[in-house]
């Protein structure tokens, strides 16, 4: 797309009219987009601050603009949305792009996505300009995390590649966009008009990585954003992303929230669970580390056979309670295994932050760090929670203590004997057709 030098303006009258049918499609009929596949769910936005305002530089998922364009017709066949074509393959039916179209009108291809990302400062809207676009497959992607990448990537056509026809839901969409103002911009705030009703949009993953010069801040965020989201010239905004997600994370996260809980309650007491808390925290974050640069095996069995490992870990935790009960002190080999236990959640944890993070992306380490410490957040959260209700349990009637470490361990090694078995089963599987 080199060869496009001049700049588009959004809206033509006739893209405007079929964008807001599209629209009002979608409130009539939310479910006409469940036939798409969001196969690919992770939007990255570089903002680079000009003298001219901001140049935008976005690759989104293509079905995150194109599924809220179906049409309905009186009889209920679904019409597919512009630049795409419909087929039945096996009862379902299949969406597929229209290269040939979107090759002789790039730029209306464009507007649709560029149709529904707002930038806005001091509340004021500012208009977009198309500088260029471009389409990839979703697995043939180029690298996206830097700005020289992001700029690499709109290099030739606007799909150079020789797929005779495409799925939607494998492809990305880039766009070049540049938002206008006569000052400059330190604060400004983004959100999306996009809610196709798409399974599993509420999880799409978002970096707006803020180029304010001198600085590059890396945000990370989750969802659609259909709210506005204020982006400022701030460390502390960028980084408290990635802690936010950290605690995200592990509070989301039930095998792990079930490890700490009855890590917490089989200690026999607050030294001895600061130890167990202590290992596991130096354990895990050596693996989250080593696991997000790839320094593990990269076979497919290798992350159900971390998962299958940390449902053990439960049933492990979950029997230190019931023989707590029985007194039998804490010594330094349980802190060892502790350690040993976090090595293996380490690596649960680095596989969710290489779906938030690219290696040798802006500010890696920054980031990287904060995902660690909002884990520790959300660990110590449960940690104190549980022991404060402990106490007070015990300050009311200790004797009701005994029964209720059965009642919790028992359901958790109910639950995680299923998720081995379920798991050992994914991995055995895995192991036998190799």
């Amino acid at each position: 797309m080199s060869g496009y030098e001049v700049s588009h303006r959004i809206a033509s009258r006739s893209m405007f009219i079929r964008l807001l049918l599209g629209f009002l499609a979608l409130l009539a009929s939310p479910s006409a987009s469940a036939h798409f596949n969001l196969d690919l769910n992770i939007r990255t936005i570089h903002v680079v601050h000009t003298s001219q305002g901001l140049d935008v530089y976005l690759r989104l998922p293509t079905p995150l603009f194109l599924a809220g364009l179906v049409l309905e017709d009186e009889f209920g066949i679904l019409e597919p949305p512009p630049f795409t074509y419909n087929r039945m393959e096996s009862g379902t039916l299949m969406h597929y792009l229209d290269l040939e179209s979107i090759r002789y009108s790039p730029f209306d291809f464009a507007a649709i996505a560029a149709s529904g990302q707002f930038f806005s400062v001091d509340g004021e809207k500012l208009n977009a300009e198309i500088i260029d676009v471009g389409l990839h497959p979703g697995f043939e992607q180029p690298p996206f995390s830097t700005l020289e990448e992001a700029s690499r990537a709109f290099e030739g056509e606007v799909f150079p590649y020789e797929y005779p026809e495409i799925y939607v839901g494998a492809t990305v969409t880039d766009l070049l966009l540049r938002y206008r103002h006569q000052n400059p911009v330190n604060t400004y705030s983004f959100h999306s008009l996009f809610n196709p009703g798409l399974e599993g949009q509420e999880k799409t993953a978002n970096l707006i990585l803020d180029h304010f010069p001198g600085n590059v801040r890396v945000h990370r965020l989750t969802g659609l954003l259909n709210e506005p989201v204020e982006i400022r010239n701030s460390e502390w905004a960028a980084v408290s992303t990635f802690i936010g997600q950290g605690i995200i994370h592990i509070l989301e996260g039930l095998d792990h929230v079930l490890f700490i809980l009855c890590l917490t309650i089989g200690a026999t007491g607050f030294m001895g669970l600061l130890w167990r808390i202590t290992g596991f925290t130096l354990g895990h974050t050596v693996t989250l580390i080593l696991g997000f640069f790839g320094y593990v095996p990269s076979g497919a069995w290798f992350v159900p056979a971390v998962e299958t490992a940390i449902a053990l870990t439960i049933i492990y935790a979950a029997s230190l309670i019931l023989l707590s009960i029985r007194k039998l002190s804490d010594s330094f080999a349980s802190y060892a295994v502790t350690s040993g236990i976090g090595l293996i959640h380490g690596l649960g944890f680095s596989f969710v932050l290489n779906e938030l993070l690219v290696p040798g992306g802006a500010h890696l380490w920054k980031s990287l760090i904060a995902f660690n410490v909002g884990v520790e957040i959300g660990q110590v959260m449960i940690v104190a929670g549980v022991w404060f209700l402990l106490w007070l349990i015990a300050r009311i009637n200790r004797r009701a203590l005994a029964p209720l470490y059965w009642i919790i361990a028992l359901p958790c090694i109910g639950i995680a004997s299923y998720w081995t078995v379920e798991r050992f089963i994914l991995l055995f599987g895995i192991l036998s057709s190799n």
